[in-house]
């Protein structure tokens, strides 16, 4: 179940005279809370919702990221590279529901004998949407196998915290 930006952990709110790189680093806390908060849903794969919410909040954290980069020592550079990448498998699966999603709309409009050759078209989206979603549980797999998360959390934590 996902959260809202005011059930997230209590940390301090960004002030006038809070330092650019702790207000970042507060900033790109809540975002990635917010990604994550859509893990599970996506993992499951059962509501494309989630996964669309992920990938809107990666989208948020890679822009928040962007803009931070001076805030940090070099080792930022990998923690940036794999939210990108995370975006990208993100989108990969949901720029396959929305052709399905979209394709399928159209298809309730067109003449029965035109419905065939579109439903082979969604069966073929649907095939590569599966493909991308195995890219996207394996790409998961290695975030965990490298502690991604605990180590994120960590290096913006020692980087901002004071």
């Amino acid at each position: 179940m996902a959260i809202t930006p005011s059930q997230l952990s209590p940390l301090e709110e960004p002030h006038a005279g809070m330092p650019y790189a702790r207000a970042m680093g507060r900033l790109i806390e809540e975002r990635f809370d917010m990604m994550m908060s859509y893990r599970d849903g996506t993992l499951d794969g059962s509501d494309p919702e989630d996964l669309h919410q992920m990938r809107v909040w990666s989208r948020r954290l890679r822009a928040a990221m962007d803009v931070a980069t001076d805030c940090f020592p070099n080792r930022y550079k990998f923690f940036h590279r794999r939210i990108k990448e995370l975006t990208d498998v993100l989108g990969e699966v949901r720029d396959f529901d929305v052709m399905i999603e979209e394709l399928s709309a159209y298809r309730d409009g067109r003449p029965a004998d035109e419905r065939p050759a579109i439903n082979e078209m969604i069966r073929d989206l649907r095939a590569r949407r599966e493909a991308g979603r195995a890219n996207l549980l394996s790409f998961f797999t290695q975030l965990e196998r490298e502690r991604f998360d605990v180590r994120f959390r960590g290096f913006i934590a020692e980087h901002t915290h004071g």
